[in-house]
């Protein structure tokens, strides 16, 4: 149940809701869940994996909590075909320019609250797909009690908007390719949406209203879609974990395991391994938003924002 936006700072808070019964479709696809510590075979503690799809390595280097990395092994998610961002067009990103990021950085901690994040397990810049199939630049900090995403102006490094997601929430983590529905003109109109990411829900399996679906400022859908942020296209930098959804994935799954044991003993939260959906049929204003990279501050010939 999210609280709402303060009209004055349209920032969002999240808090989990445990009144009401599980419900919805069921998701189809490989699926694992998260409980007890374990040891065996080498994998990770806390995780048991189950299902057809969930044989990917998952003893990544760079993929551990608290480990100080700045590189990433190969991408775990598919990444768009034959895409491949020069050093000149990485550079039109402000948040690619100098430091940047790091000044952003020390300016989303300034919300962070003890009690409710305690410390910083990762910093991320990744792109956020919404609901009409907008992508957006989002900063997102993992800490050991949420998750915490961020729209930066990185021309006027200002923070515009920010929202929480407690981690003992998360109920459900998918992680596969994008897809749209069957009906959908999309992959016709859209073709670069040939890549993966995941998707972290808080609905315990209930699909989101109709109210809710169809409007485009909706902020109340229990669920965050992220994939990799363009950046990491650039040869340079396709091994770097800040632009990469698989560290992000990597590191989360290992926190909510955290978090659960204490916040959650008894209960699991489930990984999903399959299609992730994309509910778009016919958006062209998306086609448009996502081909201009309106979601991204940058400079455009001269021309910034």
């Amino acid at each position: 149940m999210a609280d709402g936006i303060n009209p004055q700072t349209n920032f969002v808070d999240e808090h989990l809701d445990d009144d009401k019964p599980p419900g919805g479709k069921e998701f189809k696809g490989a699926t694992l869940q998260i409980d007890a510590p374990s040891t065996q075979n080498g994998e990770e503690p806390g995780v048991g994996y189950a299902g057809p799809g969930s044989n990917f390595n998952r003893n990544r280097p760079g993929s551990v909590i608290g480990r100080q990395s700045v590189r990433s092994t190969a991408s775990r998610t598919s990444m768009r075909p034959g895409v491949i961002k020069t050093e000149r067009m990485s550079d039109q990103y402000f948040s690619y320019k100098e430091s940047n990021f790091d000044k952003a950085i020390d300016k989303c901690k300034e919300v962070m609250k003890d009690d409710l994040d305690g410390k910083i397990l990762g910093k991320y810049l990744l792109t956020e797909i919404d609901h009409w199939n907008n992508e957006r630049e989002k900063i997102i900090l993992l800490t050991e009690g949420s998750i915490l995403v961020f729209k930066y102006n990185f021309i006027l490094n200002k923070l515009e908007e920010w929202r929480r997601l407690l981690l003992h929430m998360v109920d459900h983590i998918a992680i596969g390719d994008f897809k749209y529905p069957d009906k959908s003109l999309m992959p016709l109109l859209f073709r670069d949406r040939e890549h993966g990411g995941i998707q972290i829900r808080w609905n315990k399996n209930e699909e989101p209203g109709w109210a809710q679906k169809w409007n485009p400022f909706c902020t109340t859908l229990p669920y965050m879609t992220f994939s990799h942020h363009p950046v990491l296209y650039n040869p340079k930098e396709n091994e770097t974990v800040t632009y990469n959804v698989d560290e992000f994935y990597e590191h989360l799954v290992q926190a909510v395991s955290e978090c659960y044991k204490k916040k959650r003993p008894g209960e699991k939260v489930t990984i999903l391994e399959g299609p992730i959906l994309i509910e778009s049929y016919a958006s062209i204003s998306s086609l448009i938003y996502n081909q201009s990279g309106l979601g991204f501050f940058m400079d455009r010939n001269g021309i910034c924002f």
